[in-house]
C-alpha cells in the first residue's frame, strides 16, 4: 500500500536540494503545530494525534491512501466552541485502510481528519467544493442552523475513497486554524500484528522471517573480536574486495549499531552500552561511499558459491530467503567496519549467532521504539502526563535521530521564513 501524507503542497516538488529523501514530508513537517503534538498537547494532557495547519488556508486535505468511509460529517457552517462565537467546525472524516505487510500479516489501520472547513467557507478561500467527492459535497441531515449545531456522523455505508483525494480544507477548533490528523489501530488489530515483532522487548532475538524494512540493527554482546583486517586479507584486498587497515581488539562492553543506506552510501552508527543501560556513542553516521552501488559486485566475489545470498548478508545481515545455498558456518561470513572503543574501530564477522540482527520491522527498543497508551505512565491519576517522564521519551528518542534526519530538516529549514517547528520525537509506535 502507497501512503501519502494528508497534504500534498506544491512545495514538496519543487525541491533540487540532494539531502533531502522526502521533499514532501519535509514541508509537512512544518505544518505541525505546538499546541497539538503526538503523545501529548499543550496542556499536558493525552493527545492522540498532530494538529497541522499549512501556510495557505485552501492546501487541500487529502486520504492518505486507499480506504473505505467508516463515517463523515459535512457541515454547511461553522459552530460555537463554546464561548459563544462561530469559531469551530465539526467536519470530519474517518477512513479504514487495510493491506498485507510483513510475513503473512494483514495490517489494519484507521486515519482521522477533523476540523474540516465548513462549506459555506469555501468561497472565501477561492475553492470550488466540486474538489470534493459528491458525498461530502453536501451538509449532513439533522443539524441545525439557527444557531447553527453540527448534525449527526453519518456511517461510511461502504464508499471508497482513493489515496489523493480530497477530503476538505483546514477548518479551526476554537478559533485555532489546523486539522487534527491521527492514525490509530484497534487492540485487537494492533496486538494481531504487533505481538510478530519485538516491540516492547529488552531482550530481542534474532529473527527468522523475511520481515525487514528501515535500518538494520545489531546486538553485539561484550568481548568480541575485531580485526585489522578480515582474516586472508593480502595487500588490502579479500578476494578482490578492498579492505582498509583499521584496528584490531574487543569491545568491552556490549555494542549497539545501527547501519542505513542513503543515496548509495552506507551509513553506520555505533554505541557502548553500560550496566545500566546508558549507551555513549562511539561513532555516528560513519559514511562508506558508494558502498550501496557496489553491494552485488562485492558478493560476487566474497559469496561465489551464491551471490544473491551474498548480497542479502551484506545488506540485511542475515539471509531473508526461506531456501538460502550457502551452508550454514564460515561460507556465511560477513565482516562490517565498526567503532568498538572511543577512537577505534576495525572488521566484526556478523555471522556470530551470539550477535542480534534486527530491523525497524522488529520495533527494537534499541532504535527508541516504545508503545505508549493512554492507561499507563507516563500519564498520571489525573489523566496528566508527568513532565519528567515525558521529557525522559522524547530525550531518548531524539538520541535516535540520524545525521539524515538532522540533515533534511536542516536543509529544508534554510529555504523556509520563521515559524513554528516540530521537535523531532523519533520513532513510536
Amino acid at each position: 500500500m502507497i501512503i501519502s501524507p494528508p497534504f500534498l503542497p506544491v512545495a514538496g516538488t519543487a525541491s533540487n536540494n540532494p539531502e533531502l529523501t522526502d521533499p514532501m514530508m519535509s514541508v509537512v513537517d512544518t505544518f505541525e503545530l505546538a499546541h497539538g503534538i503526538y503523545p501529548i498537547a499543550f496542556d499536558r494532557r493525552w493527545h492522540t494525534g498532530v494538529h497541522l495547519y499549512p501556510d495557505t488556508g485552501n492546501e487541500k486535505v487529502r486520504a492518505i491512501a486507499d480506504g473505505e468511509v467508516v463515517a463523515y460529517r459535512v457541515c454547511q457552517h461553522a459552530t460555537d466552541g463554546g464561548k459563544g462565537a462561530l469559531d469551530s467546525n465539526a467536519g470530519f472524516v474517518l477512513l479504514k485502510h487495510t493491506t498485507e505487510t510483513g510475513d503473512g500479516r494483514t495490517l489494519t489501520f484507521y486515519s482521522l481528519y477533523m476540523h474540516l472547513l465548513e462549506l459555506s467557507g469555501y468561497n472565501d478561500v477561492g475553492v470550488n467544493a466540486s474538489v470534493l467527492p459528491e458525498f461530502l459535497r453536501m451538509p449532513s441531515p439533522g443539524g441545525s442552523q439557527t444557531p447553527p449545531v453540527a448534525p449527526p456522523a453519518q456511517a461510511g455505508g461502504g464508499k471508497k475513497v482513493y489515496r489523493k483525494d480530497v477530503l476538505g480544507l483546514p477548518g479551526r477548533c476554537h478559533e485555532q486554524r489546523h486539522i487534527h490528523f491521527e492514525i490509530f489501530m484497534l487492540p485487537d488489530d494492533f496486538n494481531r500484528y504487533f505481538a510478530a515483532t519485538q516491540l516492547g522487548s529488552r531482550q530481542p532475538h534474532t529473527p527468522t522471517g523475511p520481515d525487514y524494512w528501515g535500518h538494520s540493527h545489531y546486538i553485539v554482546p561484550a568481548h568480541q573480536p575485531f580485526w585489522t583486517q578480515p582474516p586472508g586479507t593480502v595487500n588490502g584486498k579479500l578476494q578482490g574486495v578492498a579492505f582498509a587497515a583499521l584496528q584490531g581488539g574487543q569491545n568491552e562492553q556490549p555494542l549497539h549499531i545501527e547501519s542505513y543506506f542513503h543515496r548509495g552510501n552506507k551509513y553506520t552508527s555505533v554505541w557502548s552500552v553500560a550496566e545500566d543501560g546508558s549507551r555513549t556513542q562511539l561513532l555516528k553516521d560513519k559514511k562508506e561511499s558508494e558502498y550501496e552501488y557496489n553491494l552485488y559486485d562485492r558478493a560476487t566475489k566474497l559469496y561465489v558459491a551464491c551471490p544473491s545470498d551474498g548480497y542479502e548478508l551484506l545488506r540485511f545481515g542475515r539471509i531473508l530467503s526461506a531456501s538460502p545455498t550457502l551452508p550454514a558456518g564460515t561460507a556465511r561470513t560477513t565482516w562490517i567496519r565498526a567503532a568498538f572503543a572511543v577512537g577505534k574501530e576495525g572488521y566484526i564477522d556478523l555471522n556470530n549467532d551470539a550477535i542480534v540482527k534486527l530491523s525497524d520491522a522488529d520495533f527494537p527498543f534499541l532504535a527508541n521504539w516504545q508503545k505508549i497508551d493512554e492507561g499507563s505512565s507516563p500519564f498520571a491519576s489525573d489523566g496528566l502526563c508527568d513532565i519528567d517522564r515525558l521529557q525522559a521519551i522524547l530525550g531518548a528518542a531524539k538520541e535516535s535521530q540520524t545525521q539524515q534526519e538532522q540533515g533534511e530538516r536542516e536543509a529544508y529549514q534554510k529555504g523556509r521564513s520563521a515559524r513554528p517547528v516540530r521537535q523531532e520525537h523519533g520513532r513510536r509506535a
